[in-house]
């Protein structure tokens, strides 16, 4: 037994029912139009999706289970809540579109799914308050996501963008 997994449990949680609140908490706006940047972003999160679908069915096919749940975690973690909702979301005090905010609660509600195995009290309560259900309706019995294509030339590009990004953030930190 190690508290330290027992912590970063906790931790992992945490940022979902941060990322939750985030997103419950955009004012949605009809007439604005959908940013070039938010497409992409859809694009990008739709291909990175489909590829961990795959790896965590081939890992549940080869009952491999802490693999599946560190893709996820990656996915969650690095992906969803460090790259796509920060491209995703609106300026300070601004809503959001329609279309990107509709987007959003599509992978939220995928990523749900994907993690109940894993994480099915915060899953469920997160899934519930997600949109309106039905009643006796539960993540228990959703349908599990199916693979889909995945276009490796744009995640190979998009992954060249993330880098620029992520080294002008790094020197921005450091010249402060």
């Amino acid at each position: 037994f190690d508290e330290a997994l027992c912590e970063q449990g906790r931790n992992f949680n945490t940022k979902i029912w941060n990322a939750f609140r985030l997103v419950k908490g955009w004012e949605i706006s009809d007439t604005i139009e959908q940013p070039a940047s938010a497409k992409e972003a859809i694009k990008w999160f739709e291909n990175i999706l489909a590829k961990t679908v795959a790896e965590v069915n081939e890992s549940f096919s080869k009952y491999r289970l802490s693999e599946a749940l560190m893709s996820l975690y990656k996915l969650f973690w690095d992906e969803f809540s460090s790259w796509y909702l920060e491209m995703a979301k609106p300026a300070y005090q601004q809503p959001i579109d329609r279309k990107t905010y509709e987007a959003t609660l599509g992978f939220f509600d995928s990523l749900l799914r994907l993690l109940h195995p894993y994480m099915p009290f915060i899953t469920e309560e997160l899934w519930q308050a997600l949109s309106p259900r039905k009643e006796g309706e539960s993540i228990m019995y959703a349908q599990w996501l199916k693979e889909t294509a995945v276009d490796e030339d744009f995640l190979k590009a998009f992954e060249k963008t993330k880098d620029i990004i992520a080294g002008v953030r790094t020197i921005r930190l450091q010249r402060n």
